[in-house]
């Protein structure tokens, strides 16, 4: 196993995709309770939708800028379909949640346009 190929299988275990989904799913379906506002107006999310993790990412950065090192995993919610020129595109909506180094959830965000 190469030197990159320990670090993706460290990166699943210090950021497991069912944490990350468990997060997306209560964000959507208990927080926002399926609703939530766009640029484009009020998008409505189904129950039992697909959430799929489509990136995660360990980011080393000096304390003092942003959230210092932090991962970074991005969800498309309803599953993701990918266009000729490779950008994904989700079926309702991107969301990218930033954890700390320990896990813990700093903050969130969504979007309709691919964040990657």
């Amino acid at each position: 196993m190469t030197l990159a190929n320990n670090y993706l299988s460290d990166l699943d275990s210090w950021l497991p995709d069912e944490l990350v989904i468990e997060d997306v799913r209560r964000f959507i379906e208990i927080e926002a309770k399926g609703k939530l506002e766009m640029d484009s107006g009020l998008l409505v999310i189904p129950a039992g939708i697909v959430y799929e993790v489509v990136s995660k990412a360990l980011i080393k950065q000096e304390p003092n800028i942003g959230f210092g090192s932090c991962f970074r995993a991005v969800v498309a919610v309803g599953g993701s379909t990918k266009q000729s020129s490779g950008i994904l595109k989700a079926l309702f909506v991107f969301v990218t949640f930033w954890y700390t180094i320990s896990g813990k959830l700093i903050t969130m965000d969504y979007a309709e346009e691919t964040p990657l």
